[in-house]
């Protein structure tokens, strides 16, 4: 079937001469799983008119798109137009997109090709349990290992003894590691949206992004987005997210929980469409009423902070987003001791735990102007905060959960009372990110430790289960330039020193860097001071040298309440002796990164793959027979024969 469109007679004549391009809006790689829904786009440049004729592996599907809708494409002044095909699903297998231009010169055209993934789910269905932390590199994995492994597990005897563990952490006691190649589309190192994306959908997009492909309008609003060219962010190619899929496909519930707003890039990425990820009015509209879903909610279960993006005094559009979840049956938890009294039988839960404390509506209409990010778990746990990092601030919201309780109620709810309600649940630990890029040790550190303890829950959780139906997979999205560097022999009097600096300064032609050094630097050393030492520095805070690198022994971190945290301060004589990390870039690193996974299908999961692998490899531990796998992997953990790693 063609689609009949009349010519433009109104055309300049610069426009007529040049020349007419059709393309279509997907990348080069797209990859979908069975009837996953994506949004075909035609893109004609310099449109004088034509029949447009879309084929998929040769069936017609021209009737399907809509348009021409004219549309200024890159920004400058020749006439295009769009044609749309939205939420589109393809069987499994390869197949061919073209589109073409019947005009009076002749025929233009454009192709793509995508892989399509079968799928289809066994009677008896799997749960899956995303955990993500954010930024969190090998380095992150191996500072939390260190600082809790070395407590002490009997009195005087360490965790840590002689290079080995008594016990490693809960991701590592996970059975079967890989390594995560997480390149944008459009950059090396990508940033929290686009890496999610890729985590969501299985296909990577550009920095910012977060379930869409680049199209012809983005130049319109990457100068800085606002409500003015609010239609151009959201006009993208559109590509269905994992859970949407399990959900609008399989009925699953859907669970997202993080230390961050729930509005930001990571969660965000897991049930909206758009090109900019601060369009955080949006995103909740979005979860509200998802678009793949039928206008229906995305989620059962919603828990981070943020509460100021919900709010009408803060909203542009004015909607009391709060109470348009509570419609909908959500139960509204707003601090540790609501969260504590939600049950199974609650059925969908809301929990927002922070509000910025001075927020108004931000410029651009679409956001509001700070966000309230959850507190760090060193800041929970109401320990001090070494002097180079920030003092906390509450505002009214001091009592906010752990992320491991969260994690429990989160999974208690979507399981439902009978626990076998099948679900999908991605757990966020926003802050070892976020702390990262200030260098702020402490407040990353801890936060890789309240993961852990995240993950632990659901190990213990899917351990207990009558049948081993649980997927767990513990990745990141990103690195982050930390660097386990030694350790440094610190008073807790220097530690928590406020007062005691020291400016270091680089003169260059492009002008002078200074940093101020505080008296923890041989602990946390951050950009321009060298790694280990101060050489040349006199007073405050290096009276003198200290070579982390070189120094014997093991830190003593003393966890005198048996919560799990190390205290990081001194109690009998010991605890002086600290992790010394060292930071450099203040922004995302390129590293490779570090994925574990146990359950069901888990084995699909060795070896190096790319970041839009990890979605797909869940779907295929989803809904292919993984029994062959499962055996050889419980063949290799209890089998006598085969040397044990120590501490798992």
């Amino acid at each position: 079937m063609f689609l009949r469109i009349p010519s433009l007679l109104s055309l300049c004549a610069a426009a007529v001469a040049a020349q007419t391009v059709v393309s279509i809006a997907l990348p080069e790689r797209t990859r979908l799983l069975d009837d996953q829904r994506v949004d075909l786009v035609v893109e004609v440049r310099n449109f004088t008119g034509g029949t447009l004729r879309v084929l998929a592996n040769g069936q017609d599907i021209s009737r399907q798109f809509s348009g021409p809708a004219n549309t200024a494409l890159d920004c400058d002044s020749t006439v295009d137009a769009v044609f749309r095909a939205d939420m589109m699903g393809f069987p499994a297998g390869n197949i061919r997109i073209e589109a073409w231009l019947e005009t009076p010169a002749g025929r233009l055209g454009a192709a793509k090709d995508l892989v399509v993934q079968p799928f289809r789910l066994p009677e008896k269905r799997r749960n899956v349990i995303v955990f993500i932390g954010d930024g969190m590199t090998e380095e992150w994995r191996t500072a939390g290992r260190i600082v809790k492994g070395s407590t002490e597990v009997a009195p005087g005897v360490p965790g840590l003894r002689e290079g080995f563990y008594d016990r490693l952490l809960e991701m590592d006691r996970m059975p079967v590691a890989g390594m995560v190649i997480n390149h944008g589309l459009d950059k090396v190192i990508p940033d929290s949206a686009n890496s999610a994306s890729a985590l969501t959908t299985g296909n990577k997009t550009f920095d910012g992004a977060f379930g869409v492909f680049p199209d012809g309008t983005d130049c319109a609003w990457i100068p800085g987005a606002n409500s003015a060219n609010r239609p151009t962010f959201l006009d993208n190619p559109r590509v269905e997210t994992l859970p949407e899929y399990l959900r609008r496909k399989f009925n699953y519930r859907i669970g997202v929980v993080t230390t961050s707003a729930v509005a930001d890039a990571t969660s965000a990425a897991q049930a909206s469409h758009m090109g900019e990820r601060d369009a955080s009015f949006d995103v909740i509209s979005q979860f509200h009423s998802n678009p793949f879903l039928g206008g229906e909610v995305a989620v059962d279960v919603w828990m981070g902070g943020g509460k100021e993006s919900f709010d009408p005094d803060i909203r542009s559009d004015g909607r009391d987003m709060v109470a348009e979840f509570e419609k909908l049956g959500f139960k509204v938890v707003l601090d540790a001791s609501e969260l504590a009294n939600v049950t199974a039988s609650d059925g969908r839960v809301l929990g927002l735990f922070r509000r910025a404390t001075t927020v108004s509506t931000h410029s651009s209409k679409i956001r509001p102007s700070s966000t309230g990010h959850m507190n760090v778990a060193y800041d929970k746990l109401g320990l001090t905060r070494p002097g180079s990092e920030p003092l906390p601030e509450w505002g009214n919201w001091k009592n906010q959960p752990f992320l491991d309780v969260m994690t429990r109620k989160a999974i208690d709810v979507l399981s439902g009372p009978n626990g076998t309600q099948p679900f999908y649940l991605m757990v966020e630990a926003a802050s070892i990110d976020k702390q990262s890029h200030s260098g702020h040790a402490a407040g990353a550190l801890w936060d890789v430790m309240e993961f852990d303890k995240a993950i632990g829950v659901g190990r213990a959780w899917a351990a207990a289960r009558k049948t081993d139906d649980t997927l767990m997979v513990v990745t990141a999205d990103h690195g982050q330039p930390m660097q386990v560097v030694g350790t440094a022999e610190l008073s807790d009097a220097d530690l928590y020193d406020r007062t005691s600096t020291h400016t270091l300064a680089i003169v260059a032609p492009t002008g002078t860097l200074n940093q101020r050094v505080y008296k923890d630097a041989p602990a946390n050393t951050r950009m321009q001071v060298p790694y280990g030492s101060f050489g040349g520095v006199t007073g405050a805070p290096a009276e003198k040298m200290q070579d982390v690198y070189a120094r014997l022994g093991f830190p003593d971190y003393i966890d005198a309440d048996g919560d799990g945290y190390p205290e990081n301060r001194e109690v009998d004589g010991k605890g002086r002796v600290r992790l010394a990390v060292g930071f450099r870039t203040g922004s995302h690193t390129g590293a490779t990164l570090p994925l574990s996974a146990e359950g069901p299908g888990a084995f699909l999961f060795t070896g190096v793959m790319d970041q839009t692998e990890v979605p797909l490899k869940i779907a295929a531990a989803l809904g292919g027979d993984t029994s062959a796998l499962d055996s050889a992997m419980k063949a290799l953990l209890f089998t006598p024969a085969y040397p044990k790693t120590y501490g798992k």
